[in-house]
């Protein structure tokens, strides 16, 4: 049976030491996501033929030494988050001088680097040892963590870097400015400041427009009074079920390009322009359509595909590229199952995706916020698809000294039935898709 060895927990402040902030109000791109009890978890594997001892001596110090020096730069990650004492139904990250991060160092015990970090299907309860806790037990009053981190040592084999964040703090692309930073400075023989590009961090270029806050909250709590029991019914997959299997799926760059040509060849039959279908579109189509097959779906149901998408330059004005907070909108596209399932299903699924997302061109974040809730919260009898991550990360060029990663995982989909997206790792121009579902359905999803 496979465990976990607790070596020793470590808490990393900033260097140099920076005195208390002022507080930072929350967007409402951020509050949008405190009501979400499942933390970003992302898992990035490396290979590592040292013993623990190696590790311990010559490798910990510079991780530790290096994120020291990041965390100055992203210092409201060693912060919480807490109800605004000055404003009701506010949330701000507070940052005090001895703030810090929890970095735990574990042993794997019972299993090899290669089955826990392979594409293969892997176990999904054993790769839960690898996630890091969001907890930090001298909170109070309602405060909590934004991140923890967790190194889990395969002596003589491996390594994995487990990150949990709470998506208040920040959306992906925060994230991986983050983690690239951290990785940078562990690069340099002797870090400094002047090494890590600094993030934004002025959360008030986020205009709370139209009260969209306050709407936002309300409609979330309409929606999980009138269709909660729907959502959960779909939701049911429990992570802590030892049936439960972490796939991956890879597609090449022929084979993304033979779905495009698909497409093209589909609105030239009917008639229609040619279209601008991208990589992402067609690869997220093929996953929809796969998964809705396998779940034999009734052909009234209608199907949503739901991801999110960078608002940093469709703001009104634009903002930095390196804004650290969440800048996100959402799309959707709407299919009907036995569409869906149809011969040409994964033509008209990618047609709709992009549709969705080239219907966001000048509009205004709010509107398209409200646009989805409107649609996506409404229908009991209705079943989505969301995607976690993004091929445009590249987070297999996250070097932390010791080549690419093998293998980079997001393992909080577990919790929301969603997939995941990245880059394919061995092909310029792939991708990789990640599921989580149980032993029996996880073989013939992708089986068509």
């Amino acid at each position: 049976m496979a465990a976990v060895r607790v070596i020793q927990e470590i808490q990393i402040s900033s260097s140099p030491s920076l005195p208390a902030q002022p507080p930072q109000p929350l967007s409402f791109l951020d509050a949008m996501w405190l009501q979400s009890s499942t933390p970003v978890e992302r898992l990035f594997f490396y290979d590592f033929p040292h013993p623990l001892f190696h590790f311990i001596d010559h490798n910990l110090p510079i991780l530790t030494n290096s994120l020291s020096l990041t965390l100055r730069h992203f210092y409201p990650l060693a912060g919480s988050i807490r109800p605004s004492p000055n404003y009701d139904n506010q949330f701000e990250i507070t940052c005090e001088e001895d703030d810090s991060v929890t970095i735990t160092i574990v042993e794997f015990i019972g299993d090899e680097f290669r089955n826990i970090s392979g594409h293969h299907s892997k176990n999904f309860k054993n790769l839960r040892l690898l996630v890091p806790k969001l907890t930090k037990t001298s909170l109070g009053g309602g405060q909590f963590p934004l991140i923890s981190i967790q190194i889990t040592i395969f002596p003589n084999q491996g390594l994995c870097i487990g990150f949990a964040i709470h998506h208040a703090a920040c959306d992906g692309s925060g994230l991986m400015q983050f983690i690239r930073s951290w990785a940078a400075a562990c690069r340099c023989t002797e870090p400094t400041l002047d090494d890590i590009s600094p993030p934004f961090l002025d959360r008030s270029v986020i205009i709370n427009t139209h009260g969209i806050c306050r709407k936002i909250f309300e409609m979330m709590r309409k929606y999980k009074g009138a269709s909660g029991k729907c959502l959960e019914k779909q939701s049911s997959l429990s992570i802590s079920d030892s049936n439960l299997v972490f796939a991956t799926f890879t597609l090449n760059k022929d084979q993304i390009g033979l779905l495009k040509e698909r497409v093209q060849a589909k609105r030239v039959e009917e008639g229609k322009p040619s279209l601008h279908i991208s990589a992402f579109a067609v690869t997220c189509a093929y996953a929809w359509r796969c998964l809705v097959k396998a779940q034999a779906s009734d052909g009234d149901i209608k199907q949503y595909f739901v991801c999110a998408v960078d608002w940093r330059a469709r703001m009104r004005p634009s903002i930095p590229s390196n804004y650290f907070g969440n800048c996100l909108g959402v799309c959707m596209a709407e299919v009907n199952s036995r569409v869906l399932v149809e011969k040409n299903g994964n033509e008209v699924a990618a047609m709709e995706i992009s549709k969705s997302i080239d219907a966001l061109q000048g509009k205004d974040v709010y509107e398209a916020l409200i646009a989805v809730i409107d649609r996506h919260w409404e229908p009991a009898r209705s079943r989505r698809l969301s995607v976690a991550g993004s091929p445009k990360f590249r987070v297999y060029e996250v070097d932390f000294g010791w080549g690419r990663p093998v293998k980079v995982d997001i393992t909080s989909i577990g919790g929301t039935r969603a997939i995941s997206l990245v880059e394919n790792r061995e092909e310029a121009g792939g991708m990789e898709i990640v599921l989580v579902e149980l032993c029996s359905n996880a073989i013939q999803t992708f089986g068509v």
